[in-house]
């Protein structure tokens, strides 16, 4: 009681203490993403010394990528993309003296020079057109600094950033490209290049079918990496985790237990008189739909054949479920129907107006059975939808291309030669059914599913989580964990990861990933350690923990040309395929195509009018070194043996067709400028980020 009377004396002290309270609780919130592995401010790092602010970073993602359905850390990537290309375009074009005043923003967002991104955010996907009326309102609201939602405000704002670096880098891009010159020369060289086609044979054998094992070293990696290093040369640090994974799999006790739940549902699914609502309450299915024999289930298709109707079998087990099955309806139907009919429009929920449809298509009716009138005479004048041009033809369809009511006199309760009134969510219709085509007169069965997937019960996750928790806590580094339990473990390399990648292997993507990588990547991390954490990945259908992962950082890998160790997952089976044909080429012996082919299980393929230009050959993909020995063999002679990238060739060209002459140099020169200067735009910002001095601190945010 004293503490309490202090208080009240003392309230106005109480009251600062909660302001400042407040205060750092706010200023702490602001900064929490800054502070996370040691990090102090909300800079995220640096291009050519100009900062990208996290806060502002967050605002573009929250107002500008809000409720889009890419994945969250290709989203994140899309948007550092952003930043750093615009820091680079703006401080090229700050130098240069380009910018974009207000009159051509508006001009760009609202004008006929129309910016492409308005152009895509605001385009009406049912009419495929920018819906400017809509566009002209947001001008209005805009020019007159109404009130307006903050959200879309945001959004606004961040569209017209967009906009501005787009307009700004394609100034940069239009003044590279027009410095762009193509001579004659090159013109004719090109043309004459581009235009000569030669036809050929080839003989390809695979790589699988080279009989021979080899060993690849690390000197063969090696060398192998040499020869390829642009391909193999990181720009910045990489690592190597090494992981092990524990399947969580459903034990027999837990298929028994979900078969008994399943068992004890089988008398309710039969006695229930609503099947559909019960199936799909009970994680089942139902379709109001016949299915003949060869769409039923096939492992239960000929006991369900046997059922009657209402009658359930199961449950049975089919692909990792147990499912019960209940036949609601069983008969024989038409596989197709031609029909055609006449619409009148109406709300069927207002009395009034279906009462007046359904007399007008009485009226039709009459006029057809007394024969005053043809049925396709009426349909032209009076249906109400896009059969009317073809007199009401609908042509044929089979079950489901229609709504319910309709697709049921149609398959169900008409016949043949029959006309039939039926009210739809579109109206009234009058039907005439021209035709029903039956493949068999086998029955056809309705039926409603119940499936229940077979999943590891909790105690079966808890065991898993347990072993590999057991590890974690008893482990700190990997030597000490494979001295004592070496045989029984089983570790996966992962390939080369960066700082800010968020694919890790095998494993795919996501956030679980992306915490394996940033704990191997944290400061604190050294080369044999075991994870601290357990990693737990979740089945992307059922929602349970389907493997649980120890993490173990293999190795560090400094920028510049991969290590062996961290590019022999990558590429020995490529090293491995040039050895074995490299020892193959030098036991052959080539007198013709056809025997090649006939002593190694092959066929003599062809190829016409093949250019410099053929990028792919039907069946095998690109081979530029096959095109480019047969565009410089002579006719009828046979190449040595070549070694592509899916297997050994060997070709023989048929025939060659030198270019004709080059009728339009000038036409040639626009062409080719036109295609350079169309890679203007990402060329450039290539070459900027190439040349930037980039500090990207990414990893420490996300």
């Amino acid at each position: 009681m004293a503490l309490i009377g202090t208080i009240r004396r003392n309230f106005w002290f109480v009251l600062i203490l909660l302001g400042l309270a407040l205060a750092a609780f706010v200023i702490m919130d602001m900064t929490s993403a800054g502070n996370r592995n040691g990090v102090t401010n909300l800079s995220m790092g640096e291009v050519n010394g100009t900062s990208i602010d996290y806060g502002e970073f967050q605002q573009t993602e929250q107002a500008y990528y809000r409720g889009s359905a890419a994945d969250a850390f290709a989203k994140k990537k899309t948007i550092w993309d952003f930043y750093v290309e615009k820091s680079l375009v703006d401080s090229e074009a700050d130098a240069l003296g380009l910018s974009v005043p207000y009159d051509e923003l508006m001009d760009l967002q609202f004008g006929d020079n129309m910016s492409p991104i308005v152009t895509q955010n605001w385009t009406n996907q049912q009419t495929g057109q920018v819906d400017r009326a809509q566009l002209n309102s947001f001008r209005t609201a805009i020019e007159n600094n109404d009130e307006m939602n903050p959200q879309f405000r945001a959004y606004w704002a961040e569209q017209e950033k967009q906009i501005v670096k787009r307009r700004k880098q394609d100034k940069l891009s239009t003044m590279v490209s027009k410095g762009m010159f193509i001579p004659s020369w090159q013109a004719e060289s090109i043309h004459k290049t581009d235009n000569a086609t030669v036809d050929f044979e080839y003989v390809r054998i695979p790589f699988d079918n080279i009989s021979g094992d080899v060993e690849v070293s690390d000197a063969d990696i090696k060398s192998y990496l040499a020869k390829n290093k642009s391909r193999f040369t990181k720009d910045s640090e990489t690592r190597l985790i090494d992981y092990i994974t524990y399947d969580v799999v459903a034990s027999s006790e837990d298929s028994m237990a979900i078969y008994k739940s399943m068992d004890s549902l089988k008398g309710q699914f039969v006695s229930t008189q609503n099947d559909s609502t019960f199936a799909l309450v009970n994680n089942g299915g139902y379709a109001n739909f016949y299915f003949g024999e060869d769409q039923l289930p096939a492992v239960a298709r000929e006991q369900i054949k046997g059922l009657n109707v209402g009658e359930v079998y199961g449950p049975y087990m089919d692909q990792g479920v147990y499912s019960l099955v209940k036949v609601v309806g069983k008969q024989v139907i038409p596989d197709t129907v031609k029909a055609r009919h006449i619409l009148k429009k109406c709300d069927r929920n207002n009395a009034s107006q279906l009462a007046s449809a359904i007399s007008f298509i009485d009226s039709l009716d009459n006029l057809v059975k007394r024969g005053a009138q043809r049925f396709d005479t009426l349909a032209v004048r009076h249906s109400e939808d896009g059969s009317a041009s073809r007199g009401g033809d609908l042509g044929e369809f089979v079950q489901g291309t229609m709504v319910q009511e309709f697709n049921d006199v149609c398959f169900l309760t008409g016949r043949e030669g029959g006309r039939y009134k039926v009210v739809t969510q579109f109206g009234v219709h009058l039907i005439e059914i021209q035709d029903q085509k039956y493949t068999t007169r086998d029955p056809k069965y309705k039926i409603a599913t119940i499936v229940k997937p077979i999943v590891p019960s909790d105690i079966t996750q808890n065991q898993a989580y347990d072993q590999a928790a057991d590890i974690v806590s008893e482990f700190r580094d990997v030597e000490s964990l494979k001295s004592a339990k070496g045989s029984e473990l089983s570790f996966v390399t992962s390939p080369a990861v960066g700082a800010n990648d968020f694919t890790l292997g095998a494993l795919g993507q996501g956030q679980t990933n992306r915490e394996i990588i940033k704990w191997a990547f944290d400061g604190s991390t050294e080369v044999g350690d075991i994870s601290p954490d357990v990693y737990s990945y979740s089945d992307p259908v059922n929602y349970y923990d389907n493997k649980y992962v120890i993490a173990t950082l293999r190795s560090i890998e400094p920028a510049g040309l991969q290590s062996v160790e961290a590019a022999r997952s990558v590429v020995e089976t490529a090293v491995a395929n040039e050895m074995k044909a490299e020892a193959f080429v030098k036991t052959l012996s080539i007198t013709d195509l056809g025997s090649l082919a006939t002593q190694h299980n092959s066929t003599v393929e062809s190829v016409n009018s093949a250019s410099s230009k053929t990028g792919f050959i039907n069946g095998i993909g690109s081979e530029p070194q096959v095109i480019a020995s047969a565009m410089n063999l002579d006719v009828q002679s046979i190449s040595k043996p070549i070694i592509g990238s899916s297997g050994v060739f060997v070709v023989r060209p048929i025939s060659k067709q030198e270019a004709g002459p080059t009728a339009n140099v000038n036409l040639i020169r626009q062409t080719q400028k036109g295609s350079i200067a169309g890679q203007a735009a990402t060329k450039l910002i290539q070459a900027l980020k190439e040349k930037a001095d980039m500090d990207d601190q990414r990893s420490k945010f996300f």
